[in-house]
């Protein structure tokens, strides 16, 4: 996040924009062109959708293989874990993302519309993984996909990969680009699930996704939004929030602060390793929120709100993959200090680089939130995984060997996310034709919403209060 002043305009009644009003303006031509290609994509995906789901796809119901109090358990076990992981998707991600001034509508309605996709696709990708371990013999119109809870869960935290990999290129993509990362990305993210967790492959512990969700969807975004950075993207003057933004983003990450405990434990066993992860991820967020705000002051002078909108949360990331294992209370608290320094240096110093000399420009400081994080929470785990009595204690999927596994599913994920962004990132670099954006409409809702009446009022009146 760059800083700089603005406002958001108040809500009022709905009239089209300036720059859609403008006769003879070219965008007219352009613009219709990309909406019928988003269109075209939507209507033909939710086609493919319901034929899959009509053919392939049902509730997980009582018969004689599933008795009554399994489907109940399932509900009871998993739903408030559900529900509190949906809250963090579409409230947390969504509001945490309305930190720049002129993108709240796209930072909430795309948050709305990519999640939902995601987890809808999400439900097919992960039927299709587990039939791979069956060579395929589930695939059938006989034998239906049931739709767990367990696996709704996993849906939502496909949609969160994406989510991060959105904050990466936040106000630079146009609705069709982001609905081709939608389809493709989710793709990525089950193969890469399937090649380090699945037990007849790498067979790796990542227990809240600190490798394939965070790790994955950061450095998956960073290599997606190499593509879409250009001189009209740097420096840009929207490219910052304002005082009531940065108010929402931080209600963002009040709520992805108080519901990562139940991220992080959904899918850990019932008892101790359940316990665990809810101890360990709160006490962790306790550890980076505390060295946040001192190492915020220290750096800077003040406080500042983007360092406190995220590296609060560097210590849930931490927790990620080895959560549910004997961290003990204080080794949790020092993970999230190291993981909540390494976030606010990472703001500080990092992102600067990687925007000027090697043309990543982060929107969200994914990288310091999920991605370094998510790195260090992968090497805490072939840490704590050398331990034959953890191995032991708690059956691990490869005994004694499992830190190398460990190891090598973090290459894994960090490979495949770079050449699964680079394959996407090129995609949606080739539907730059239905529409050039205009320098002066990145990050920004004005070409794709309806907006209120006294939207370019207040936009104009902004700037000159700026200048």
């Amino acid at each position: 996040m760059d800083d700089s002043a603005g406002k958001r305009p108040v809500r009022g009644s709905r009239t089209k924009s300036l720059v859609e009003t403008s006769p003879g303006d070219e965008r007219d031509t352009e613009l219709g062109v990309e909406k019928w290609i988003f269109v075209g994509l939507m209507v033909g995906w939710q086609i493919f959708m319901l034929v899959i789901y009509a053919v392939w796809m049902e509730v997980h119901h009582v018969d004689e293989v599933t008795p009554l109090n399994l489907v109940d358990d399932d509900v009871s076990v998993f739903y408030s874990f559900f529900s509190d992981v949906n809250v963090m998707i579409f409230f947390g991600f969504g509001l945490l993302m309305t930190f720049l001034r002129r993108y709240g509508y796209s930072a909430i309605g795309y948050t709305l519309l990519l999640s939902a996709c995601v987890a809808e696709w999400s439900y097919i990708l992960d039927c299709f993984s587990e039939s791979q371990e069956d060579e395929f013999e589930e695939i059938t119109t006989d034998a239906r996909c049931p739709i767990t809870m367990f696996r709704m869960l996993n849906g939502l935290f496909a949609a969160a990969t994406v989510m991060i990999s959105y904050g990466a290129i936040l106000g630079k993509a146009t609705p069709s680009q982001l609905v081709v990362m939608a389809i493709l990305e989710p793709m990525f993210f089950w193969l890469n699930i399937y090649i380090t967790i699945f037990p007849s492959q790498l067979g790796a512990l990542d227990i809240g996704g600190g490798m394939v969700i965070h790790t994955f969807g950061a450095y998956f975004g960073l290599a997606v939004t190499w593509f879409l950075t250009n001189s009209n993207t740097k420096g840009h003057e929207d490219n910052t929030s304002c005082y009531s933004s940065d108010i929402f983003s931080l209600l963002g990450t009040l709520l992805l602060w108080i519901y990562w405990p139940s991220f992080n434990a959904a899918i850990a066993p019932v008892g101790q390793q359940r316990l665990n992860a809810i101890v360990h991820t709160f006490l962790s967020l306790v550890g980076s929120t505390f060295i946040s705000f001192v190492l915020s002051r220290v750096l800077t002078g003040k406080f500042d709100v983007v360092h406190i909108q995220n590296s609060t949360l560097a210590g849930g990331v931490m927790m990620g993959v080895a959560a549910n294992l004997d961290i003990t209370p204080g080794g949790a608290i020092g993970c999230g200090i190291i993981g909540g320094a390494v976030s606010v240096l990472g703001y500080v110093k990092l992102s600067p680089i990687l925007n000027n000399y090697l043309g990543i420009q982060d929107i969200c400081g994914v990288h310091n939130l999920h991605g370094m994080p998510g790195i260090l929470g992968s090497l805490l785990a072939v840490f704590v995984t050398i331990s034959s009595d953890q191995a032991e204690k708690y059956d691990f999927p490869e005994g004694e060997n499992q830190p190398g596994y460990q190891m090598a599913a973090l290459v894994v994920s960090i490979v495949l996310a770079i050449v699964g962004g680079i394959i996407t990132g090129g995609v949606m670099k080739l539907l730059d034709f239905t529409h050039h954006v205009n320098a002066i409409d990145f990050f920004n809702d004005r070409l794709w919403w309806s907006n209120p009446s006294d939207y370019e009022h207040v936009i104009r009146g902004s700037d000159a209060a700026e200048h």
